[in-house]
């Protein structure tokens, strides 16, 4: 579905160090990264005017009949093989003393921006950042195309195969030592993603399994997805018309219509803390439509990936698995993941598709590096 880009990347960096305020002391290193993806793009259809015209996509696309009666892609136009080029903002952070030598590139998913690994309030419950450099993991991790501080781009052309050759080119990129400072080329490198960063993590080593030597899916599942009752539940509006910050986008960005969509989408009671919820909120980053229903038109099924596999949803996911994970999480992904050398399925106790924002989401960061440590990573 999509081509995997052969550009190199030219390093470029605007490098700024800070220690970490936790005990553990970390070296971090912002990035201005240049990239020129080349993939294959589903052209949009009927772009939104007005709220009416979002609230009527999400009718269509949520109708029993919306595999054969509805597509928002423009019918009369093939995919197109584009290549363009964008600027990616990313950190590399390594811990100052004790480091594995193992990279774990993390991509976020729709409705946050990078600051989802490591948000700025009580780091030491939701930081995944913190937690896995303080067992001795590195970090690379990056706002995706059209979010934070990279590139913005259309709602309407952003999609998943752009974002799959860019996590492509990152990837190819850190391996061979860039954008890792003194550290250098990894031994190891594992990618992580959060949904929406977990399909294009899975789409990226379906094509190319070599790419890396582990994959952890969260907020992720093979079964039981529920993508337009996720657009149902989140209720989004045009972003531009929530708030003057995000003016500069156009009618193809969407965003929640208010905390309480909000949280029906990625928290679960009692699992949460209202505070966290309103920070999730406050810091919300609105997603492309295009994003939201390429995601599901990818081949994430990476049948042929030999290293430690782990996906791990919150127990009441409602995107992945329509609200509840226990039945759906490990089947087929056992399958999918015959020939790698470990697995792991975990519906993770009482969290939401938020699962970074859990109660105790330290409880499921250390069931990854658990399961990474046990198998050589």
């Amino acid at each position: 579905m999509f081509s995997i880009s052969k550009a190199v990347l030219f390093a470029t960096l605007l490098a700024t160090t800070s220690l970490a305020t936790s005990p553990r002391k970390k070296t971090c290193t912002d990035y201005e990264i240049p990239v020129t993806p080349t993939s294959l793009n589903l052209v949009w259809g009927k772009k939104f005017v007005t709220d009416f015209d979002v609230v009527d996509f999400i009718s269509d696309i949520n109708s029993r009949t919306a595999a054969t009666s509805f597509n928002p892609y423009d019918t009369t136009t093939a995919p197109v093989l584009t290549t363009d080029s964008y600027t990616i903002s990313a950190t590399f952070c390594t811990p100052q003393k004790g480091a594995t030598g193992i990279v774990l590139l993390l991509s976020h998913g729709l409705n946050f921006d990078r600051s989802y690994w490591d948000p700025e309030v009580s780091k030491e419950k939701y930081s995944f950042v913190d937690w896995v450099l303080a067992r001795g993991y590195s970090v690379f991790y990056y706002d995706r195309l059209g979010v934070g501080k990279s590139t913005l781009v259309s709602g309407y052309v952003n999609q998943a195969s752009i974002q799959i050759a860019i996590l492509e080119e990152l990837a190819t990129s850190v391996k061979a030592g860039k954008y890792t400072g003194g550290f250098g080329a990894p031994k190891s490198l594992v990618l992580v993603g959060h949904s929406f960063g977990s399909v294009i993590s899975a789409a990226l080593v379906t094509a190319g399994p070599s790419i890396a030597e582990g994959l952890v899916l969260t907020g992720f599942s093979f079964n039981g997805t529920n993508g337009a009752g996720f657009l149902e539940a989140f209720q989004p509006r045009i972003a531009s018309g929530e708030s003057s910050k995000w003016a500069p986008l156009d009618t193809g960005y969407l965003t929640p219509t208010d905390i309480y969509s909000n949280v029906n989408v990625f928290f679960k009671a009692p699992d949460y803390d209202v505070g966290i919820a309103k920070y999730a909120h406050r810091n919300r980053q609105p997603f492309g439509i295009n994003e939201a229903t390429s995601g599901g038109l990818v081949d994430v099924a990476p049948v042929n990936f030999t290293g430690p596999a782990m996906v791990i949803a919150g127990q009441f996911d409602l995107i992945f698995c329509t609200g509840q994970c226990d039945q759906v999480i490990e089947h087929p992904a056992k399958e999918i993941f015959s020939h790698a050398k470990a697995f792991k399925a975990v519906s993770y106790t009482g969290a939401g598709h938020g699962l970074n924002f859990a109660l105790n989401a330290t409880g499921a960061f250390g069931l990854i590096t658990d399961f990474l440590s046990t198998n050589g990573l």
